[in-house]
């Protein structure tokens, strides 16, 4: 395949897909798909494809790969040396060609897929809880938590080439590093996909799925079925997203959660959260109450993380960041203090 064509090689598309490329490749993908709009509208079909192929299950075919792929850079070739000869290829044409060859690809790949790597449903496992949170650990070492009423499907042993999940409900993973396999976890129409990091995922049927990151990177992401368009974001770390069951793409969402992951190991974060928040968080969760001797004391804004703190060792640490004094009376505790109405204090 000539190195000057404005398309591309197959295989490092696939690269690109993968989190494979070096920096060199990278840009050079990059630079390719802003030549067009059929360069991008290629590399979605082979997105679709990528995150499809978990799905099928057919029985492997004997296919010589890379002949396949020799064939196949002939007649880019051929097209190349058609394209500079006196007779003019019109634009729907040119349109249709290109679409030609990117649909063999994409069966191409997708066959190449299921060569390379087990069935998604072979001896698949079912984790599933009902009225307690579950603990459990995958195949490849990554840790997951389990909400109550949720369930998450996966294979005894992951593929070669990713490690891929099915959830309804809400889960916390702990993913296990892996560049070669990337982690998938599939939750309705969408997709989160990760190498190695921690991050929370709510997706119960008819309802809007939401992904809270705790730590490294989460790519969020839908397949449009009709068009094979893929929209994306990329969550790091303090960062939530979320598509709503109306719109069906992801979106990064401001507001913070402070009590997202409450229900696995009772922690709470706060990041620059006034007081009256707060304190409405631990009445509904440690059933007491709460007075301040000055209302000021709720412009007090909080950046800290508790985990699995008595109610006790909570009021001790609030009490002692801004200066004040607590008593306790029965299940009531009263706090005094000058307030924060002239500057924000956190620890």
């Amino acid at each position: 395949m000539n190195k000057e064509s404005e398309h591309i090689d197959p295989k490092l598309l696939l690269r690109f897909l993968l989190g494979e490329t070096n920096p060199n490749e990278k840009r050079m993908v990059e630079e390719w798909l802003q030549l067009s709009e059929v360069n991008q509208k290629l590399l979605d079909q082979y997105e679709a494809v990528w995150a499809e192929t978990g799905k099928l299950t057919p029985n492997p075919v004997a296919v010589d790969i890379k002949s396949a792929w020799a064939k196949m850079s002939a007649r880019v070739d051929q097209y190349e040396k058609d394209k500079i000869s006196p007779k003019t290829i019109s634009l729907k044409s040119r349109f249709i060609w290109i679409s030609g060859i990117a649909a063999s690809l994409i069966i191409l790949f997708g066959m190449y897929q299921l060569i390379i790597k087990p069935s998604f449903d072979t001896q698949k496992q079912i984790l599933a809880s009902v009225q307690e949170v579950l603990q459990d650990t995958l195949p490849d070492g990554s840790q997951i938590v389990l909400n109550t009423n949720s369930k998450i499907t996966y294979p005894k042993q992951f593929a070669k080439n990713e490690r891929r999940v099915k959830l309804n409900g809400e889960a916390y993973f702990n993913v296990k590093p892996n560049k070669e396999k990337p982690f998938i976890i599939e939750a309705g129409d969408a997709f989160i996909q990760v190498l190695g990091t921690s991050f929370n995922v709510k997706a119960y049927e008819n309802s809007e799925l939401e992904v809270i990151v705790t730590d490294g990177l989460v790519k969020i992401y839908v397949i449009d079925p009709e068009t094979s368009d893929t929209s994306a974001i990329l969550l790091k770390k303090g960062e939530k997203g979320k598509i709503t069951a109306k719109d069906k793409k992801p979106v990064y969402v401001a507001e913070q959660i402070p009590d997202a992951i409450f229900w696995m190991n009772y922690t709470l974060i706060f990041n620059d959260t006034d007081l009256r928040k707060v304190f409405g968080l631990l009445k509904n969760y440690y059933h007491i109450e709460i007075e301040v001797s000055d209302q000021r004391i709720y412009d007090c804004r909080l950046t800290t993380i508790f985990t699995n703190n008595s109610i006790e060792e909570i009021m001790e640490v609030i009490t002692a960041t801004f200066e004040f004094e607590y008593t306790k009376r029965n299940n009531t505790y009263t706090i005094t203090g000058n307030g924060c109405s002239e500057k924000n204090t956190t620890t």
